[in-house]
């Protein structure tokens, strides 16, 4: 059997054109799963990451199990969202309720958002769903001169943390089991070690335990395979599980509604839609690919899809400068 990555396969917006190899077996559910499933090369998908900022893998019959070994093959360390459920030590469940999603790297808004990240369809919603992708470096070429310059300078990210969220991000990044014994002083050491040329943050003390955190790191990055530059942040994205950020631009102007349109109409020349099925997996470098959902036109219990994050990318290849 010849299995090959599908950088971009039955996609719904096919822009963006790329080489498809298909593979030579016929599409299958993942209850029909072989019990070992052979794991492609990370050098394989390192050269789709760096050529295309993503993958799609199509039948090699996946399942949660397999899918967070593929993950911590790929990755140094598998990060977390605090604010989801985990269905096995690296993956979490997406549940971000049923409305169209805007585009977003995952955990933007962080100080350590992850290098890359990978989806997992166990249960693929036959009508609408679509995660949607786009190329953040297509993004960049295609910006005025004015909007590079705004966007290459630190914007203002800012937004209030309820006491348990910022006690369960901090043990998370800092591989401590005993979050609500993280105290201020620990965020604050976490704040000063995490702080670089490109990216500072502090947090103001609110009475209730929570903190008003900010966060100021430019809307364009490079990206971790390819070293390119991308537009890639959460300026369009949602907040499902926390407070709407509050972005400021350098100059002290707010990222207004008309700034926001022009940005969506940019982007969406260069978004495709993943239309799913069951056992496929998509890789993105999260430095350069934005993503997001169109609505969900089904009930919940018809859509299962899980997330695993990461850290660094084994076997080198990581020119992310965001630590340095």
């Amino acid at each position: 059997m010849q299995t090959t990555l599908m950088p971009n396969d039955l996609i719904e917006n096919d822009l963006i054109k790329s080489d498809i190899i298909d593979i030579d077996t016929p599409n299958a559910s993942t209850a029909q799963a072989p019990a070992n499933v052979s794991l492609p090369k990370t050098a394989d998908i390192l050269t789709d990451l760096k050529t295309h900022g993503w993958t799609l893998l199509r039948g090699y019959h996946y399942d949660v199990e397999t899918f967070s070994q593929l993950m911590s093959q790929l990755c140094q360390t598998l990060t977390y969202d605090p604010a989801r459920q985990n269905i096995t030590s690296e993956a979490q469940k997406v549940d971000a309720g049923t409305h169209a999603i805007g585009l977003h790297i995952e955990n933007g808004n962080t100080p350590m958002p992850p290098d890359v990240i990978a989806f997992f369809s166990e249960l693929s919603a036959k009508k609408g769903s679509q995660t949607t992708i786009c190329d953040g470096n297509a993004v960049y070429q295609a910006l005025s001169p004015e909007l590079k310059a705004t966007f290459s300078q630190p914007m203002r990210i800012s937004r209030y943390l309820p006491q348990a969220i910022w006690q369960h991000y901090v043990a998370t990044a800092t591989g401590r089991t005993d979050a609500e014994q993280i105290s201020l002083d620990d965020l604050e050491t976490f704040i000063t070690a995490t702080t670089s040329k490109t990216l500072t943050h502090h947090v103001e003390p609110q009475i209730d335990g929570g903190v008003r955190y900010v966060l100021q790191i430019p809307a364009i990055r490079e990206d971790n395979v390819s070293g390119q530059l991308a537009f890639a942040n959460t300026l369009l994205g949602p907040s499902f599980n926390y407070e709407k950020p509050e972005f400021t631009l350098a100059n002290g102007q707010p990222v207004d509604d008309a700034l926001l349109d022009e940005l969506t109409q940019i982007c969406e020349k260069y978004t495709q839609d993943i239309a799913w099925q069951n056992g496929d997996v998509v890789i993105l470098d999260n430095k350069r690919m934005m993503h997001g959902r169109r609505q969900i036109d089904v009930p919940l219990t018809e859509r299962k899809l899980y997330i695993a994050m990461g850290l660094g990318i084994r076997h080198g290849m990581n020119h992310s400068n965001d630590w340095q």
